[in-house]
């Protein structure tokens, strides 16, 4: 749905821009030319040189209007094709195919994609439109889950707005659920990180690391990032941030990148200086290649503290049938294969693969490379002694005989049968 936005966007650009805008041209000419030739003319200068350059700026006029309306017309072009190619315009042809028994027929399926629908649209605070149709479907949100998203997205804009203090808090009231085992949150750590680097004093910037960092030292690498204090820094312009004890600091050497992400100039994401003593004049920013950033590390522990999702479904489906190109790719089989694969609504499994981005595979595969069988529950992945994985049916294979243990497959290291762990992915 990105094409989508984008197009809306630009439409909307044109729209509150005085110069591809056709009121602009005409109101300079109703309130500026006209009103100067009249008064030109009333104090006696020559009619027709007045009415000559009138008619110059009319015409100059007429060609600002027509180049503006050729900006519109481009851009309602564009709204016009990113709808269709995200959208098939057979739409209703197609679901027809597919109303066999007829889709939502049964009592409770209109009810559930209504509360599908009004989830989406309070996790995405728009609650406007989620009270409107609580009044048409008779439905009521949550009023616990309604608070928890008001807070995600307060907090969400606080942290773009480079202010972590509402984060911070966060993650002191829920310490004991981001520390549990078996995977403990870093978002902590990168919050006070960022607040770290923030920091334009070297002094003050140990005193905030003793306080906060030190506590992250067996799992992030808080001493390399505490001794990059001590490099000089490039101003920057200011930034008002809160930090966790709710004092007010200067961020001159922080930036807020588009996706809300505290970006420094002097660090790479292991805290380290990237460029060397030499190239301390250019160094790049700490979240260049950061592969999780604030805003969304945050978005996705507050998920987890809920039991929500990290995407919101609706999203999700929408987007792999739109511009994934689900829905095309189903609709094509259907219509190639006709009734040999039978009713659309009785198939188990897709005649053809989806190609889909890493970010929207949901179930781990794994193939064991020396069968190259893909592993099942009957046959699940075994990871030996020397950390090397396989099949469990392969090292099976390799302890035939009655051996007690067997030599993986790529390194002279043996494992034996109860030494063996069984992987989940």
């Amino acid at each position: 749905m990105t094409d989508i936005h984008t197009a809306l966007f630009a439409l909307e650009a044109l729209a509150s821009h005085t110069s591809t805008s056709s009121s602009g041209p005409l109101n300079a000419l109703l309130e500026v030319h006209f009103a100067e030739a009249k008064e030109r003319i009333s104090q006696g200068q020559d009619p027709k040189a007045v009415i000559t350059e009138l008619q110059k700026n009319v015409a100059k006029a007429k060609k600002d209007v027509e180049k503006g309306l050729k900006g519109w017309y481009t851009a309602l072009g564009g709204v016009g094709k990113a709808v269709d190619k995200h959208f098939p315009p057979n739409l209703a042809e197609i679901s027809r195919a597919y109303d066999d028994p007829p889709l939502f027929s049964e009592g409770e399926a209109p009810k559930a994609l209504d509360r599908v629908i009004l989830n989406a649209l309070g996790r995405q605070g728009c609650w406007d439109a989620v009270e409107a149709l609580e009044e048409e479907a008779g439905l009521a949100y949550d009023a616990e889950k309604r608070r928890a998203s008001e807070e995600l997205s307060v907090t969400v804009e606080a942290i773009k707005a480079g202010d972590i203090g509402p984060a911070l808090k966060w993650c002191e009231a829920n310490a004991a659920f981001l520390s549990a085992p078996p995977h403990p949150s870093p978002l902590p750590y990168f919050l006070h990180r960022s607040v770290f680097l923030r920091f334009t004093d070297p002094s003050e910037a140990i005193k905030y690391a003793r306080e906060y960092l030190m506590p992250y030292l067996p799992s992030q690498p808080v001493l390399p990032l505490i001794t990059s204090c001590l490099y000089p820094r490039t101003p920057h312009p200011d930034h008002a941030v809160t930090t966790a004890n709710g004092e007010s600091l200067e961020a001159s050497t922080a930036a807020m990148n588009g996706n809300g992400v505290v970006e420094d100039q002097h660090h790479s994401s292991d805290g380290m200086d990237i460029d060397g003593v030499e190239g301390l004049a250019s160094i790049r920013s700490p979240y260049t290649h950061e592969s999780a950033p604030l805003v969304r590390m945050f978005k996705e522990e507050f998920c987890r503290r809920h039991g929500w999702p990290k995407e919101e479904p609706l999203e999700v489906v929408v987007d792999l049938g739109s511009r994934g190109g689900a829905l095309s790719a189903v609709e094509k089989a259907r219509r190639v294969m006709g009734n040999r694969l039978g009713n659309i609504r009785t198939w188990t499994d897709l005649p053809m693969e989806i190609p889909l981005p890493d970010s929207r595979r949901y179930h781990s595969v794994f193939v064991c490379p020396v069968s190259k069988d893909q592993a099942t529950e009957d046959n699940p992945p075994k990871m030996l002694t020397c950390g090397h994985v396989i099949a469990a049916e392969s090292f099976q294979r390799i302890l035939k005989g009655g051996r007690r243990s067997a030599k993986c497959p790529y390194c002279p290291q043996e494992t034996s049968l109860q030494a063996a762990q069984r992987l989940y992915f």
